[in-house]
């Protein structure tokens, strides 16, 4: 089984199976065709596997089946119609692997109200399964299951032959022996629509998911491996940037402050690497907005005639901070400048960092009109 899954052709033997054939008795709406993001439940679940390379898409329809027809034929995946989708949603699962081609290898299975599903996410499982010889391939977030689980073509029959109660779930805990688990930056395989409530918390996070939360940002790191003394570093730095980026609200300016927190606290991610800054934004595919800003946290090029960003703000957070403490920037610059005083091209370059900074810290000061060193010292606690 192994050699078959890790041959040339193993990520194109790979189908998903979409199940959009329920009632939807709790959401009273019809969960596959919700606004989220831009477009429908049901597109954003088609688009999860498309971006992430999967061809073979098949979605399970059932109830109100005739609307979602037009949907799928213009998203150009393969519908399969179940007509016992009232027996309950194993009976749609099973239409769908019924479906299946015989040189498939592998399917994904999602419920429709599982949409947000992240590319990386996706690429991980089918490496993972391509990569060894596990049949149960699970998402986890946390240490919490989610969907997609990705399953071997083995338990086909299995499927087909299950009659007892419990469904899918059911079936798959009588093999935990085959199973592995791929840890997962991506809060999204744990939501679903059950519920109103869910839905209005899905859409919450469907406006930011070009952000990482907090959680997930930890998650990165810990990934990283980062050093606990960077770590606070970083903490200080999203602590200072988002007190900076709050009194440029109050001046006026459109900030994010959850973009200037996601970014600070992964900036100094591959602190230690080659070209640390380019290495960590390497890591942020996921998140682009992020990674732009992590890029250039070392060395930015400065625009004087376009506002300010929240790129400058993390920018000059990082330069006043040593360690895990707030400073000035000439606390912040002096030892090194001294210390390659006589080597000219290293000289030079720390001493164009420190003239960006001050050129933002002085169109910081000018917009909020108040000294940064009263704003360090109040409400901060920095030191000189």
């Amino acid at each position: 089984m192994l050699a078959e899954k890790g041959n040339s052709q193993g990520k194109h033997s790979l189908a998903a199976i979409i199940v959009a054939a329920g009632y939807s008795f709790r959401m009273k709406n019809f969960k596959p065709l919700l606004e989220l993001g831009g477009s429908t439940v049901l597109e954003k679940a088609v688009h999860s596997f498309k971006n992430g390379g999967i061809r073979d898409i098949r979605v399970v329809v059932g109830h109100r089946a005739n609307e979602l027809l037009p949907v799928l034929d213009k998203l150009g995946v393969q519908t399969i119609v179940n007509p016992n989708y009232s027996e309950g949603m194993f009976s749609s699962i099973s239409a769908g692997v019924r479906s299946l081609r015989p040189e498939v290898t592998g399917f994904f299975l999602l419920p429709v109200d599982n949409p947000l599903i992240k590319e990386d996410t996706i690429t991980k499982l089918q490496n993972t399964f391509l990569s060894t010889d596990f049949g149960i391939v699970y998402p986890t977030y946390q240490g919490l299951r989610g969907h997609p689980p990705l399953i071997s073509n083995r338990y086909v029959k299995k499927v087909l032959n299950w009659h007892n109660s419990g469904g899918m779930r059911a079936l798959l805990e009588q093999y935990e022996y085959d199973v592995i688990e791929v840890d997962v930056v991506d809060r999204g395989i744990l939501l679903d629509m059950d519920t109103p409530e869910d839905y209005h918390q899905m859409l919450r996070y469907c406006r930011d998911i070009q952000l990482p939360s907090e959680e997930e940002c930890y998650a990165i790191i810990e990934r990283a491996q980062t050093p606990v003394k960077v770590v606070k570093h970083c903490q200080q730095v999203a602590k200072l940037g988002c007190a900076l980026g709050s009194y440029l609200i109050k001046s006026g300016c459109s900030i994010n402050l959850e973009l200037i927190r996601a970014a600070a606290l992964l900036h100094d991610l591959a602190k230690g690497e080659s070209q640390h800054a380019l290495v960590g934004a390497s890591m942020l595919v996921n998140y682009p907005e992020v990674a732009e800003i992590v890029a250039e946290h070392t060395d930015i090029c400065l625009n004087p005639d376009r506002p300010l960003t929240e790129k400058e703000i993390v920018y000059l957070a990082d330069k006043l901070v040593i360690g895990d403490q707030i400073v000035s920037l000439q606390a912040r610059f002096s030892g090194p400048l001294e210390k390659h005083k006589n080597d000219q091209e290293v000289f030079r370059k720390i001493m164009g960092r420190f003239c960006n900074a001050e050129k933002i810290q002085t169109r910081i000061e000018q917009m909020i009109e108040r000294p940064l060193h009263d704003l360090l010292k109040a409400d901060l606690g920095g030191q000189d």
